[in-house]
């Protein structure tokens, strides 16, 4: 029986009078690779951070793993919410854009960081851990290495590996590769797929249309605040008989 990893039911957002998510209803079962598409302003990177609470909902209810967090209107938390807040960001990992690497950390120092300070996993087997995950990136060799010294592309493997060392059953990324070169970006994307093979729950904000194609079981199209097309990847990339979604690829 397959399992729902993440549920989300009425979502709103507003940023002072602009609403931004307006009742968004979405659903993701184990191992989904669900990629969110569609253009700027639409509010895919909104909902990404709404799911994982990095910014409170107006209201509506959010399950991720089993945690249930209810909004009350005013972006207020039920109490019996706040528990689950912290229990359900143990269970997600986030992949920013701009990486977010602490600077005056080897690369093998930011992976292990969370392992030693949150989860308080012993030294030595964090850093066991965590170049076990450096190699899984393709950067057992730069363990010792400050992002000062990386690229952008290496940045964001750090920042992968980083999220995959607390062990999350959903991880999200926001624009993964958005500010790196081509070449860079096929770096990050190669391992985005061999982590897609791995049976973890993704979550996608991208406009990486190849790697929606190869490595997505669902494609979600927002625009205006509102999922407008939530179908398989292959259906997605016919038009989904939808003329708005068609226009958008088109344009790619």
């Amino acid at each position: 029986m397959t399992q729902t990893k993440v549920q989300v039911k009425a979502l709103t957002k507003s940023f002072g009078k602009l609403p931004v998510l307006k009742g968004i209803d979405l659903q993701v079962q184990a191992g989904e690779v669900v990629v969110i598409l569609g253009p700027s302003g639409s509010g895919k990177t909104t909902l990404l951070r709404t799911m994982n609470l990095l910014e409170m909902p107006d209201s509506g209810a959010l399950e991720i793993c089993g945690h249930c967090v209810e909004i009350a209107e005013g972006g207020k938390l039920q109490r019996n919410s706040r528990r689950e807040v912290a229990l359900l960001r143990q269970k997600t990992a986030m992949v920013f854009q701009s990486f977010n690497l602490f600077p005056h950390m080897t690369a093998l120092q930011n992976v292990i960081e969370g392992l030693i300070s949150v989860k308080k996993v012993p030294k030595e087997q964090a850093l066991q851990r965590g170049r076990e995950l450096l190699g899984q990136v393709g950067l057992s060799d730069k363990a010792d290495s400050y992002p000062a010294k990386l690229s952008g592309g290496q940045k964001q493997r750090v920042a992968i590996a980083r999220g995959l060392a607390m062990n999350p059953e959903v991880i999200f990324f926001d624009e993964p590769t958005s500010a790196l070169d081509p070449e860079l970006r096929d770096e990050v994307l190669g391992v985005m797929r061999d982590l897609a093979n791995t049976g973890i729950t993704m979550l996608v904000v991208t406009h990486e249309l190849r790697f929606a194609r190869e490595a997505a079981n669902r494609v979600v199209f927002m625009e205006g605040g509102h999922v407008v097309v939530d179908s398989s990847a292959e259906e997605f990339f016919k038009g989904a008989n939808n003329e708005r979604v068609q226009q958008f690829l088109s344009r790619y």
